[in-house]
């Protein structure tokens, strides 16, 4: 692994268990035992890292994990497979989503990337539910849909915040992320049709076992 994928990786980890406020340039250096000067010869730095990990994560939540509806892959199949998808990226970039607005704060260029990669993912969510929709699975108003998108994607993001400001044991592990995905089954199943509510019912039982599965694994 080149030097700079390895800083990356590093601070990822490093985020992830400490908070990045509590992560400086000098630790993420000693950690991978290289000087700060050659940080800095890949990083100007601790914003430019984030940013590069947020372009990582963009990319494998966008354009490498991002389910297309096509004829082997059935509409709620795509749905779990992007919420599956959500989570993995979620749990290995979660100090992202701890701090959201102070990152972005602090970031001009990580705000613009970020807006520009919600917008793409908001397109694709809206073009999923529109798949379910057409398949008979799904019944939703087009003037409706906007907002069902919005709703989700704001459990999506802020589902970790909301989490550790009720809770006193703050530990961020799978339990966590499976509780998330339980909240967005609980937003669509009003839309569900009848025709398709056995197969949904099967896929929030299959959530709600690995749900048990993660709480009685932590």
């Amino acid at each position: 692994m080149k030097t700079r994928d390895k800083i990356i990786q590093a601070s990822i980890a490093l985020f992830n268990e400490q908070g990045e406020r509590n992560v400086t340039t000098n630790h993420i250096a000693a950690h991978l035992g290289i000087s700060p000067g050659n940080l800095y010869y890949h990083f100007r730095n601790k914003e430019d890292i984030i940013l590069s990990i947020y372009e990582e994560y963009a990319r494998n939540l966008v354009l490498e994990t991002f389910p297309q509806v096509s004829p082997d892959v059935k509409p709620l199949d795509a749905i779990i497979l992007y919420m599956d998808a959500v989570f993995q990226a979620m749990m290995k970039f979660r100090f992202f989503y701890s701090n959201l607005p102070v990152l972005l704060a602090k970031n001009p260029s990580l705000r613009d990337k970020y807006v520009s990669v919600q917008q793409s993912i908001a397109e694709r969510v809206s073009q999923l539910l529109v798949s379910l929709r057409d398949a008979d699975m799904m019944d939703f108003e087009d003037e409706d849909l906007p907002d069902i998108v919005s709703i989700l994607r704001l459990v999506n993001t802020f589902w970790i915040s909301f989490y550790q400001t009720q809770n006193i044991d703050v530990e961020i592990n799978d339990a966590v992320f499976y509780q998330g995905v339980l909240k967005i089954l609980v937003i669509i199943r009003p839309y569900i049709t009848e025709s398709a509510m056995p197969e949904f019912l099967k896929a929030r039982e299959m959530y709600q076992q690995r749900y048990m599965n993660a709480l009685h694994a932590a």
